[in-house]
C-alpha cells in the first residue's frame, strides 16, 4: 500500500513538473493549459497566514489562515493546480454565546478548497468593489469566499475582503465582510427541497483583527 501511495505522488509531481508554471495573479482561467500550476509567485498570500483576533466586549472573532500550495483545482479534463489561501474561524456573539467554531477543519487535509469555510478568490485593487475609501493608492486586497458550517442554502454567500496595515507597530487585518447573495430558500444538491439556513452568524460589517 505504501509503494502505491508513493507511486501516485511521484506520478502527480511528474505531471505538474512537466507542465507550465504560471503567475496566479496574471493568468486568466481560460488561458490555463491542462495540469498547469498557477503559482503565487509574489507570495502575496503569505502575509495573511497565521491567527488574527477581533474582540469587542464579549464579542470575539478568531480567524486562522494557511497557504495551501499546488492544490488541485477544477478536477476533470481541464484540471490544473494552484496556490490557495484557506481559513477557518470561531465566532462568539455579544452575549458570549459561541455561534461558530470551525478551526479544527483548517488542519484537515481537504482535497478541495471548497471544503474550507474561507478560501481565496483573487486580488482586488482599490478600484474594485467593494470600494475602500481609506485604502492608499496602489494597495491590493484579498477577496476570500466566506461560508459557515451548516449553510445548506443554494445561494447564500458572502465576501471577506481583507488587507493588512501596521499601526503603531501592531500588525492588523482590516476586513470588509459583505453579503454576496441572499438565501434563496432552496437546498444545495436538491433544489426541489427547502433549505434551513437563512443568515450567517457573523454580522456583516467592518472588522479590525490583531495578529497573534
Amino acid at each position: 500500500m505504501k509503494k502505491i501511495a508513493i507511486l501516485i505522488i511521484v506520478l502527480t509531481l511528474s505531471c505538474v513538473s512537466s507542465s507550465q508554471v504560471l503567475n496566479l495573479d496574471t493568468t486568466l482561467p481560460s488561458d490555463v493549459p491542462l495540469n498547469s500550476y498557477l503559482k503565487d509567485i509574489e507570495n502575496f498570500q503569505n502575509q495573511f497566514e497565521g491567527t488574527w483576533i477581533y474582540q469587542n466586549g464579549q464579542e470575539y472573532l478568531e480567524v486562522r489562515f494557511v497557504k495551501k500550495e499546488m492544490m488541485l483545482s477544477n478536477p476533470g479534463p481541464n484540471q490544473y493546480y494552484e496556490d490557495i489561501l484557506v481559513g477557518e474561524y470561531k465566532y462568539i456573539d455579544s452575549n458570549g454565546f459561541e455561534k461558530v467554531n470551525s478551526l479544527n477543519s483548517l488542519y484537515q487535509n481537504h482535497t478541495s478548497a471548497l471544503d474550507y469555510n474561507l478560501y481565496s478568490i483573487t486580488k482586488l485593487s482599490v478600484l474594485n468593489a467593494p470600494l475602500c475609501p481609506d485604502c492608499p493608492i496602489g494597495i491590493e486586497r484579498m477577496y476570500m469566499f466566506f461560508n459557515e458550517p451548516g449553510n445548506d442554502d443554494f445561494l447564500l454567500s458572502a465576501k471577506f475582503v481583507m488587507r493588512i496595515v501596521v499601526e503603531n507597530g501592531i500588525q492588523k487585518l482590516k476586513v470588509q465582510f459583505i453579503n454576496d447573495n441572499n438565501a434563496c430558500g432552496r437546498k444545495k444538491g436538491d433544489f426541489a427541497s427547502p433549505s434551513s439556513f437563512r443568515e450567517f452568524s457573523l454580522p456583516y460589517g467592518d472588522y479590525v483583527l490583531i495578529k497573534q
